[in-house]
């Protein structure tokens, strides 16, 4: 049985797959086995993850969902997981890189937490003409390397959701990923941050503040693709609703609630703008009327949103919610 079971699900990545791979296989850790799962590829993905298993047998196994139909990167790793044997989870996505020493260096540190359920630290963002740290922190603000207990990391993945870790740059314990039932499959674009709440929520989380992970952007990317066609708005919507009833479970402070009920609320107007005056209005409060709890909580937004432009307005429910009213 491997130590390491390395989680991959491929949707269209023939471009940067061989890169990704190269990067495993120079790993000066060696105890590993790799799951490729494709998600509906059209474009060669598949040959090319199927010639990998042919080279590595009983290393590199490959699999795909009945029918070549796209489930989503949830629904995937879920699935790959289940075909895995490792005690210990990796993933990396189809385009990212690993330093040599990626697995060792977060596993040695791991092996010594037996409390611990997962290690993390940041990626090294990777464009095509700049690279930079991933900012990481309350806003930002940076980490200290060591062990946070729960429910500390809630609070600061919530406060900026570009600091929370990155698939390939973490490590976790399968009886953990197993206790919080893995990725939440109903969320889209932010299926990661779900996993790492859940687990932050209940167990003690390692942060090492050590680059070991290229994280590549680019604009073909599942992401990229979904904000550039309003599709990504959708699926924070979505997110946000599974947050706000995740945290009213959570030990977390209530404050982080009421952020993120407005961070839905805000979403609601990003989808609800793209139609003219009165349809974007009315389109808003359809959106309020399907969630009543916030429908009620935020009627003096939606009014000021009916005689100003939307932008100001969120200005000016801004500075009077968090700037104003939290001195009275």
């Amino acid at each position: 049985m491997p130590k390491i079971s390395i989680i991959t699900p491929l949707y269209n990545g023939l471009k940067t797959l061989e890169e990704t791979a190269d990067s495993v296989f120079i790993q000066d850790f060696k105890d590993w086995e790799w799951i490729f799962f494709d998600d509906g590829s059209k474009d060669g993905t598949q040959e090319l993850a199927k010639k990998y298993e042919k080279e590595f047998p009983g290393r590199i196994f490959y699999y795909e969902h009945s029918q070549n139909r796209n489930y989503g990167t949830a629904y995937t790793r879920n699935r790959a997981v289940e075909k895995s044997k490792g005690e210990i989870i990796s993933f990396i996505d189809q385009d990212d890189i690993w330093f040599k020493n990626r697995l060792s260096s977060q596993l040695k540190l791991l092996d010594k937490s037996d409390d611990c359920a997962m290690i993390w630290g940041p990626c090294l963002y990777w464009y095509k003409e700049r690279e930079f740290k991933q900012p990481v922190g309350y806003r930002g603000s940076g980490l200290r390397t060591g062990l946070y207990q729960p429910p500390e990391f809630i609070e600061i993945f919530l406060s900026d959701l570009r600091g929370t870790p990155l698939p390939g740059a973490s490590l976790v314990k399968r009886k953990c990923f197993d206790a919080v039932k893995g990725y939440d499959e109903s969320i889209k674009g932010s299926e990661d941050i779900t996993l790492w709440l859940k687990l932050a929520n209940v167990f003690t989380i390692y942060y090492e503040d050590e680059i070991l992970v290229k994280y590549r952007r680019h604009q073909d990317s599942t992401l990229s693709v979904a904000r550039g066609s309003g599709e990504m708005d959708k699926w924070d919507l979505d997110f946000y609703k599974w947050v706000i009833n995740f945290l009213k479970r959570s030990s977390a402070k209530k404050n982080i609630l009421y952020e993120n009920e407005f961070a839905y609320y805000k979403c609601l107007k990003r989808i609800a703008e793209k139609q003219n005056y009165f349809g974007s209005r009315k389109e808003l409060l359809r959106g309020l009327n399907a969630f009543p709890e916030l429908k009620k909580k935020f009627m003096m937004d939606y009014l000021l949103d009916i005689v100003l432009p939307f932008d100001f307005a969120t200005k000016i429910s801004a500075k009077l919610r968090f700037d104003w009213f939290k001195n009275i």
